[in-house]
């Protein structure tokens, strides 16, 4: 009969210390072969590998499968769902979280992936931050979360450390695409509409972006109809490109006064009866009084000089 203290099973090769009174007969003639506790047995005998003598079935802490980018528990494949097998003592560090070992041994995974990843979570739906979409054949910012939930803006997971992200689709853009107009990249990234206008200089007119969105994403965006006719296409009159544009002509104008040259009269700049004479152009001299604009026809008679009815 045994002893009952613990000796080396080096007949199985299970690598850890037995008590269970059948150690070999040399052993127990010779009680120098025996110990009190595991853990003296296993500092004996197993020295380089104390972790799986002490732990037969795995330490469950968690090492890095670096084949697979995750982390996973020490511990027989199939006695658990993170279960990666018994770490090699050689060469795989343990860690008490698979987030400590996804930042130290994983390093170029994004960490939050990683650790969902490791847990084998089905609940990571992204940190919900932006980043550039090129890699997911996008030309703005993309959220980080996954498209099967349903969000259009989402670009996919997020799975490396190196990916930039940015709280706010404004964020993104401005370092990012920064070519491309702020709150047109912003509206484009979110799917949102934007009630700005842009220059159609092929067919002359101010769209309406909420209505008519452009695909050019280097177009510049106005605030309204008169600052895109007025800066986005400068050679058409203004009341050309407000016609074209769809937009009331009611209201516009200075009401300041210019020289009609062809009919050889002052106008004032406005739209309707006399002597409203359309609106100024951008290269009319435009005067702020009826005299001071007849002043520069000096030859024009005074009662002539105004457009009349």
């Amino acid at each position: 009969m045994g002893t009952g203290r613990f000796y080396p099973d080096w007949i199985f090769h299970s690598g850890t210390c037995l008590n269970d009174g059948n150690e070999p007969t040399n052993m127990a003639n010779d009680e120098s072969w025996l110990l009190d506790s595991l853990e003296e047995c296993c500092e004996r005998y197993f020295s380089w590998d104390t972790n799986a003598c002490m732990n037969v079935k795995g330490s469950g802490l968690w090492y890095a499968d670096v084949f697979n980018n995750v982390c996973v528990t020490d511990c027989d494949v199939g006695d658990g769902s993170t279960c990666g097998g018994q770490a090699n003592v050689f060469s795989d560090n343990l860690y008490a979280d698979p987030r400590k070992c996804c930042e130290t041994e994983l390093a170029w995974q994004f960490v939050e992936f990683c650790e969902a990843e490791s847990f084998k979570s089905a609940c990571y739906g992204g940190s919900g931050l932006y980043y550039r979409g090129d890699s997911v054949g996008v030309n703005v910012c993309v959220k980080d979360c996954d498209p099967a939930s349903g969000d259009r803006t989402c670009g996919g997971l997020v799975e490396e450390s190196w990916v930039v992200l940015h709280d706010t689709a404004e964020d993104c853009c401005s370092h990012e695409y920064s070519w491309i107009d702020n709150e047109l990249c912003a509206a484009r990234s979110t799917y949102s509409s934007l009630n700005k206008y842009w220059a159609d200089k092929t067919n002359g007119k101010c769209e309406d972006d909420s209505v008519n969105p452009t695909t050019d994403l280097s177009v510049a965006i106005y605030d309204s109809i008169e600052s895109c006719c007025s800066e986005g296409l400068s050679w058409l009159s203004k009341t050309a490109c407000f016609a074209a544009s769809g937009g009331s002509l009611t209201g516009l104008g200075t009401n300041k006064f210019y020289i009609d040259f062809i009919n050889q009269q002052c106008a004032k700049d406005c739209v309707g009866a006399a002597p409203c004479g359309g609106l100024a152009q951008q290269w009319n001299i435009l005067f702020d009084t009826e005299d001071d604009c007849c002043s520069q026809l000096s030859w024009i008679p005074k009662k002539d000089c105004t457009k009349k009815a």
